[in-house]
């Protein structure tokens, strides 16, 4: 009876401790709608700093900001990548029992932990760019790797204190860091590439420093998330300093433990990322094997980082259910309430589908218009960059479920299935890139083809070990033909609409009337299926409302 009163008096201290007052009745979806929320702003202002940049260094000067990028990915998965997940586990597996004490524990662990590796990793990014410009074939990436490296020590800090509040399903924190990163990054990143510009004028000579100076914008992004992400803990830390009164596991038995969820995690993460680093160096070494010279080569290059762009738009709303569905089923997990995780699991990923697929398709059937409106300045990458963002169409709508499976199969403890579902798909993808980028008739074109394999395959076999772990069949026609459906409508009408408008009002006015005519349809056509289920409507915020509003038209199965 006493341990129940302490665990009690714990719970009651953590729910009255929080940044806004609600984290402790935040559901999942209201966690993910946070990040969703956060993650669409971030996007949004990202593309206020990609698309002037790239207007500003052309598709050569992308090409430099996108080796660099890619090197500064690889580095902070290898380094980050299963920290917040591991925390975020652990944390909640801790406030599952009542064990506050552990959950603050864990964060002191891993921030000493992994602070020094951070550190470690950011010196030999910079001391190292060059030669990982030259084994990049990129030697003029040189300055936009420095220019970032700092940056991996402090998303190492950031990612502690994300993992962290996430655990107590408090995903505020980790919304507004993220945002103070993408707002850092447009206008230190815009300021800094137009005094390097009007220093060093527009010529080719200049490009590679505007790329540095632009990319130099992530790191002072970073610097300002973290110092805000560390003091906004604060308050919640203290609380439980004070307050939390059972007996706390030893240190290193928690150390421990974060390896153990976070290697796994880390390396499955590090298989993706390296593939794609690799791969980058294969399109570059296969390019100039097909007979392109170098300047053609960072052009083609560079047009299919802007595809890329675009391709890694939609992951904004995808990811944050991926996050805040970790801390949820592992406590439905924890406290063996299985009928109830296949629920969430399955609500998880329809609500994935449902946002996913219109966006992938749609990406695909308006990529052209899409790109001319975003890229005005740029004509002749915007034509060459459609056709790649057509094919990488369905491949965004396969990402968006990768991620989401990653984060259910960590979540369920499962962690070590995606390295290898993502050799597997890596493998097909740096295999059919070497064949068919090497093709002087196909060359870049066949970079989407090996996207598509590579999480084509993740995802498949993901959802295999899904259900069989679960032991409970999930509905998978149940959650994609009714989304699909309504998907195919909406992006038939917004082909329709651009063919019909484009000669009279141009552009710009057309595509921005498709886009909107597609998202009309698309919501009508999801009623009319009946898309949504009573279960998932009863995980987002204000549940009960939305319900009756539903239910009174019909439009809820």
């Amino acid at each position: 009876m006493a341990l129940r009163a302490h665990i009690l008096s714990e719970k009651n201290v953590l729910g009255s401790v929080d940044l806004k007052g609600k984290a402790s009745r935040q559901t999942l979806f209201e966690g993910a709608f946070i990040l969703m929320i956060g993650g669409i702003l971030v996007k949004i202002i990202g593309a206020m700093f990609k698309i002037p940049l790239q207007n500003l260094i052309g598709a050569t000067g992308t090409a430099y900001f996108s080796v660099a990028y890619d090197i500064y990915t690889w580095m902070y998965i290898i380094t980050t990548a299963g920290l917040p997940v591991a925390i975020s586990r652990m944390v909640s597996e801790s406030n599952a029992h009542g064990r506050y004490g552990d959950s603050r524990r864990t964060l002191q662990v891993a921030f000493r932990g992994f602070v020094i590796i951070g550190a470690v990793a950011s010196l030999a990014m910079f001391f190292g760019a060059g030669l990982l410009a030259n084994a990049l074939k990129s030697p003029n990436s040189k300055y936009a790797i420095m220019a970032i490296a700092p940056a991996i020590f402090f998303e190492v800090v950031m990612s502690c204190y994300r993992g962290y509040t996430q655990g107590f399903k408090n995903m505020i924190p980790t919304a507004i860091s993220q945002i103070i990163v993408a707002v850092v990054k447009l206008i230190a990143g815009i300021l800094c590439t137009l005094f390097v510009l009007d220093r060093l004028g527009n010529g080719e000579e200049a490009i590679p420093y505007a790329a540095a100076a632009a990319i130099f914008g992530v790191t002072l992004g970073c610097a300002l998330g973290a110092v805000y992400i560390v003091l906004a803990n604060r308050r919640t830390d203290a609380a439980i300093q004070q307050k939390s009164v059972l007996a706390q596991t030893p240190r290193m038995s928690l150390f421990k433990k974060l390896l153990v969820i976070a290697i796994p995690i880390t390396i499955g993460s590090s298989v993706l990322s390296i593939t794609n680093l690799v791969d980058t160096a294969m399109l570059f070494r296969r390019l100039l094997a097909a007979g392109f010279d170098q300047a053609t080569t960072d052009f083609m290059y560079g047009a299919y980082g802007w595809a890329r762009t675009m391709f890694n738009l939609p992951t904004a709303v995808i990811v944050p259910l991926g996050v805040a569905v970790v801390p949820a089923i592992t406590e439905q997990y924890t406290l063996r309430r299985f009928d109830e995780a296949k629920l969430t699991i399955e609500s998880t990923l329809r609500m994935a589908a449902l946002m996913a697929l219109p966006s992938g398709l749609g990406l695909a059937v308006l990529s052209g218009p899409i790109l001319h409106l975003l890229y005005p300045a740029q004509p002749d990458a915007a034509s060459f960059a459609a056709p790649l963002l057509t094919a990488l169409g369905p491949a965004v709508v396969l990402v968006c479920m990768v991620s989401i499976t990653n984060a259910l199969l960590q979540a369920m403890g499962r962690e070590r299935v995606p390295i290898f579902t993502m050799l597997i798909g890596g493998a097909l993808k740096i295999a059919c890139n070497y064949i068919l980028v090497g093709n002087p008739q196909i060359n870049i074109n066949g970079a989407p083809v090996g996207t598509n394999l590579c999480y084509g395959a993740i995802t498949v076999l993901n959802l295999i070990v899904i259900c069989r772990a679960l032991g409970r069949g999930v509905n998978i026609g149940g959650i994609f033909v009714k989304p699909l459906l309504a998907s195919a409508g909406c992006c038939a009408g917004a082909y329709l609409t651009n063919r019909l408008l484009t000669g009279a009002l141009g552009n710009t006015l057309s595509c921005l009337l498709s886009i909107a005519v597609a998202g009309v349809i698309y919501i009508v056509l999801l009623c009319a299926l009946k898309a949504l289920r009573r279960e998932d409507i009863k995980l987002l915020p204000k549940a009960e409302k939305i319900e009756k509003i539903l239910d009174k038209f019909g439009w809820i199965s």
